[in-house]
Formats: C-alpha cells, structure tokens, sequence
C-alpha cells in the first residue's frame, strides 16, 4: 500500500499537480534526487526525426525507376527447346554408354550381366555391352575368351571379329584371338555364324576355324571349359596357340622355333606352376626350357 501511494504523489508531481517540497512529506530526499535525475536524463534523449512526405517522394522515385520486363514468348520458347535438347541428348549419351570389362595378362575375372547372366572372362580379354535397353537387345562383343551362362530369357549375342553367336538360356565358350575361332556348347543350343553361314551346335559339341579351316566335333564332355579350373586343355592344337596361352596366363614370353608353330598339340598345362607349365608343353616333343630373365623363356 505504501508503494501505491508513494507512486500516486509521483504521478501528481510529474503532472505538476503538487510541489517538490510536498513530494518530499512523502519520498525521502535521496528517492526525489534519484527520480530528477531520471527526468534529466530522459530529457535528453531525442527521438529520430521522420519526415513522411519526403519518405513518401523517395517511395514514387524509385518506383518509377523500376523496369518491368514483358515476357518476350518466341525467347521464352526458344529456351524451352534448348533445355529439352540437353535432356534428350543427356539421356541419349548416357543410355548408350558401353560398359567395359578388360582383363591383363594372367588375370581371370568373373561379373554379371544385367539380366544376372554370368560372365567368366579369361586371361587378356575384353567384353563390351552398351546399357541400354539391355532387356530387349542383349547384345555385346567380345576379344579373347569368355564362358557364359547365361540367364534364361531374350535371345543373347556375342559378337566377335570372327563370328557371332545366338543363343537362348545356355552356356558355352567363346574364344577369338587371331585367326582361331571356336565356340564350344555345354548345355542348350547355340548358333554360330562365320562367313554368313550358320551352324548349329548343341550340348556336348563344338564348332572351331584355325587359319581358315572349319572343324565340328561332338565329342565335348566336360561339363565346363578346364580354364575357369586354372587348367588349359587342349586337343590338336597348333603349337603356336598353346605357347600363345601359356605366355597369356604367366605374362611371360616365350621364345622358340617357328618351325613347330603348326604342329599339332594334345594335352594340358596348370596355371599356378610356371615351371610345370613348361614341362607340360616341352616334354612332348623333346624340347627344353631356359630362363633368360624372369619373364622370358626360350624353348630349344
């Protein structure tokens, strides 16, 4: 209550109502020099001056100094087609992307296609596909050697410079190195063409061209190619082949006389043993082999 009242002669004063010294019957004297220094203090403040008719002048000023832009249509359009070019050309560029698969010298791989079809690639071989409408054009080229299983589904095609082949939900080999084609069928059918005739080679046979020469066997019964077992089979093959894929597994070269290039080959060499590999390849016809630095050999 006193507080109240105390309040109630202040308001009086401030509005003139009553004096200082009758103030002062009520507040003590430090309380009215605390509350005249306040007052003096406020009384200095200033507030900013606003001028609202000038505001108002400055307003209009910059107003009309604005540009309105009129949509100029013809332009507008113009850009709309340019930016549907670079979607469709994103897209076209993008879509036909090939997707790459190279292996080196003695290195294996294995990966799957798109449609979950298997892919072994051998030692110094390349396979290519473009990505898209895979679905519906399961197409790709291939250089060196691969063994496919492939998912069952569309029609699936390698392509390679010495032919092509067709199938459909099989597995077989393919091999294109040089002037040796061969396609070797372990389950369905598979259709090759070479020279624009087609051949047909069911499970369990093989179709190969060495220098030209056609040659169908059907007597194929392994169940799969020996290399994807890091083992290299061969039956009747030039010579010059088999140093080829010995020198394709070991990254190594090797040295010997031209005059056993054609003759013909029949055996097997591992490909985690470089000096069995070599025993394998010479024994056969009396041959031996020297190091002549770690990654060259001649055999005499």
């Amino acid at each position: 209550m006193k507080d109240m009242k105390e309040n109630n002669f202040l308001a009086k004063w401030l509005a003139n109502e009553i004096s200082e010294a009758e103030l002062k019957k009520h507040l003590s004297e430090d309380e009215v020099r605390t509350y005249k220094k306040i007052i003096s203090h406020s009384n200095q403040l200033e507030a900013p001056h606003f001028n609202a008719e000038e505001a108002l002048k400055k307003l209009n000023l910059k107003n009309s100094r604005t540009k309105v832009r009129k949509l100029n249509f013809t332009k507008f359009m113009y850009r709309v087609a340019a930016i549907i070019v670079v979607v469709f050309t994103s897209y076209y560029f993008i879509g036909n992307q090939s997707q790459n698969y190279k292996t080196s010298l003695a290195q294996k791989i294995t990966f799957d296609l798109p449609d979950k079809s298997t892919v072994n690639l051998n030692a110094d071989s390349e396979v290519k596909y473009k990505i898209r409408n895979w679905k519906k054009n399961r197409n790709l080229s291939l250089k060196g050697e691969a063994y496919f299983k492939v998912a069952k589904g569309s029609k699936f095609t390698v392509k390679t410079a010495l032919g092509n082949v067709s199938v459909l939900g099989t597995q077989f080999n393919v091999v294109a190195r040089n002037n040796y084609f061969e396609v070797i069928c372990y389950e369905g059918l598979v259709s090759a063409t070479y020279k624009n005739n087609t051949i047909k080679i069911p499970a369990g046979s093989s179709f190969k061209v060495i220098n030209s020469e056609t040659k169908f066997e059907k007597t194929i019964t392994a169940s799969g190619p020996s290399w994807i077992q890091n083992n290299s089979s061969f039956k009747s093959m030039p010579y010059w082949y088999v140093v080829s894929e010995l020198e394709r597994q070991y990254n190594i070269t090797v040295e010997f006389n031209n005059a056993l290039s054609n003759n013909l080959f029949t055996g097997n060499f591992t490909h985690n043993n470089l000096k069995n590999a070599l025993k394998a390849i010479t024994i056969p016809f009396n041959l031996n082999y020297t190091f002549v630095t770690n990654n060259k050999v001649r055999l005499n």
